[in-house]
């Protein structure tokens, strides 16, 4: 399946700015719903877009933005509590659970190809052992973040099924890279390192799939190509390779010359809603697409360290 033209949420975010980028620079037209006042500097000198803003993702006034627009494929990468001082449990559903709710709605009318919600690895919590997450893998989150993702993924795929719309979920892991937030541990790590500063850190032992941004956007487009992706169903969008947390902050530290001793392991405590294994399995997406993950975590570092550190 091939496609022309998109709207996009979420496209002034860290993934979402990617395939907005990624998109336009293949010829689709690109239309990004953005909300009024968000900082939409990372889509700045990027042509081939329409951005449609608007004051709230009330139903009515999203039909209204929308009125007389349509796509054939819907990315929804918008969503509330990635950040960890976003936690307020109204505003957890409100823009969860009920946003999607609303773009559902917004778009029922469209001939969409396919609408492609992203979830989270949050949904699936604390895992019961240390085999790689499938996705039929039950679903017990420990955080209000995870459960919100998990109950949009219910909520979503099952009023897209009564609304008649082509719709899957691709449930995200760790997704790193250019532009990541700065409170993110590879980032925090980088600026930490590059003034020679220490960086406070918990023990690391644990495990990880990290997926860099550029290997995403790229799941994303092979999911809206695709035609053997089955509608209600979730896909693992994940690199299948388990890194310890300390492994990560040792390859960080090895990659801009800084030394090991910076890394002060110890020093924070483990968060309560954190899993000590989050590694996923990813053969259920590659199957169906001719999708494969291609950067290793060495390389994307590299790649961060380039862009933002200036270290090549």
């Amino acid at each position: 399946m091939k496609f022309e033209s998109a709207l996009i949420t979420g496209a002034t975010g860290f993934v979402g700015s990617r395939l907005v980028l990624r998109l336009a620079e293949s010829g689709v037209k690109v239309i990004a719903l953005v909300r009024k006042g968000a900082d939409a500097a990372r889509l700045d000198g990027i042509s081939r877009i329409r951005i449609i803003e608007v004051a709230s993702f009330d139903l009515s006034e999203l039909e209204r933005a929308l009125q007389g627009t349509t796509s054939e494929v819907v990315f929804n990468l918008a969503s509330y509590g990635v950040r960890e001082k976003d936690r307020d449990p109204e505003l957890m559903l409100e823009g969860n659970v009920y946003l999607v709710w609303r773009i559902l709605r917004a778009t029922a009318a469209w001939p969409l190809k396919l609408f492609i919600h992203t979830g989270s690895c949050s949904e699936y919590g604390r895992p019961v052992d240390h085999s790689l997450l499938g996705e039929d893998q039950p679903l017990r989150p420990i955080s209000l973040y995870g459960a919100a993702k998990a109950a949009t993924t219910l909520y979503g795929t099952a009023l897209a099924y009564q609304l008649g719309i082509p719709f899957i979920v691709l449930r995200l892991f760790g997704v790193f890279g250019k532009g990541e937030s700065a409170e993110r541990l590879v980032p925090y790590l980088m600026t930490r390192l590059k003034d020679d500063r220490p960086a406070d850190l918990t023990l690391g032992e644990q495990m990880r799939d990290l997926l860099y941004v550029d290997d995403a956007v790229d799941a994303l487009v092979a999911a809206a190509e695709s035609s053997d992706l089955k509608s209600g169903t979730v896909y693992n969008i994940c690199s299948s390779r388990p890194v310890r947390v300390r492994e990560i902050a040792e390859t960080v530290a090895d990659a801009m010359q800084k030394p090991r001793a910076l890394l002060r392991f110890g020093a924070r405590p483990y968060r309560t809603e954190e899993p000590m294994w989050l590694v996923g399995d990813n053969r259920h997406f590659t199957s169906a697409t001719h999708w494969q993950p291609r950067t290793t975590f060495l390389e994307g570092v590299q790649r961060m360290l380039c862009n933002e550190v200036k270290v090549c």
